[in-house]
């Protein structure tokens, strides 16, 4: 005979958590647009058969997971709400963080991830960088005497050019999964041996140069080839 013991752990919708899981649904496929506000508590209620109360415990899933947000100037009315690059990156942070930690996904398959996100990125930056943005490149690369930086500051230049790179595609999710894992890089960076330390920016003025010279093909070249460097540094401390 099959044991039911699993059946203990199964998690039965409440009617509130089911009304905003449809609600949810709702703004996904596009029946409730982006600043249209949400029918009122009353319309719901009665759409769903059920009282105002329980579409109050409905509304506060959908704001505790800050799917919609309220209209300031309207009492009690709510409103989708807006899903910046720094909302999503926030989201994509937590699920890899919490993904290291149960060691579902490992630091392997973070870079693994750049690698896929960071090359064309490189291309797309060489394309659509505006004049500020180079400007902003080349100050992340203007240090001198290059040999008397620490690991750390190396390091911490480096994760701040792929950040500008990253942000010169002008792609809002490839931006969006860099900044979460530079977050993570920032909060957990990998021990790099000291005679390793000049790895850590080989390649990057000849990258910058290819954007620059707004040569995507050669960009793209030149950041899989930092990549290069930057896993045998990697994996040199690990």
């Amino acid at each position: 005979m099959v044991s039911t013991d699993f059946l203990n752990n199964i998690h039965l919708l409440s009617i509130p958590e089911q009304i905003a899981k449809s609600i949810k649904q709702a703004i996904i496929v596009g029946k409730i647009p982006y600043g249209q506000p949400l029918p009122s508590q009353s319309t719901l209620a009665d759409q769903f058969g059920v009282s105002r109360p329980t579409i109050k415990e409905a509304i506060s899933y959908l704001l505790d997971y800050e799917i919609i947000e309220p209209i300031s100037n309207r009492f009690g009315a709510y409103k989708v709400c807006d899903f910046p690059p720094e909302k999503i990156s926030q989201n994509i942070y937590e699920i890899f963080n919490l993904s290291l930690i149960s060691q579902t996904v490992t630091h392997q398959d973070l870079f693994e991830l750049r690698k896929m996100i960071e090359i064309p990125a490189a291309s797309l930056a060489a394309l659509r960088r505006t004049e500020k943005e180079l400007f902003d490149l080349e100050q992340c690369l203007n240090h001198k005497n290059w040999e008397s930086l620490s690991v750390e500051t190396l390091l911490h230049i480096d994760i701040q050019f792929h950040y500008l790179l990253c942000k010169s595609a002008h792609n809002p999710l490839s931006q969006a999964i860099m900044t979460s894992i530079i977050q993570i890089t920032e909060e957990r960076p990998p021990y790099i041996p000291m005679e390793n330390k000049k790895y850590i920016l080989q390649g990057l003025s000849e990258l910058l140069e290819a954007i620059r010279q707004k040569n995507p093909t050669k960009a793209s070249m030149e950041m899989e080839k930092h990549l290069y460097y930057a896993k045998k540094y990697i994996q040199a401390g690990q």
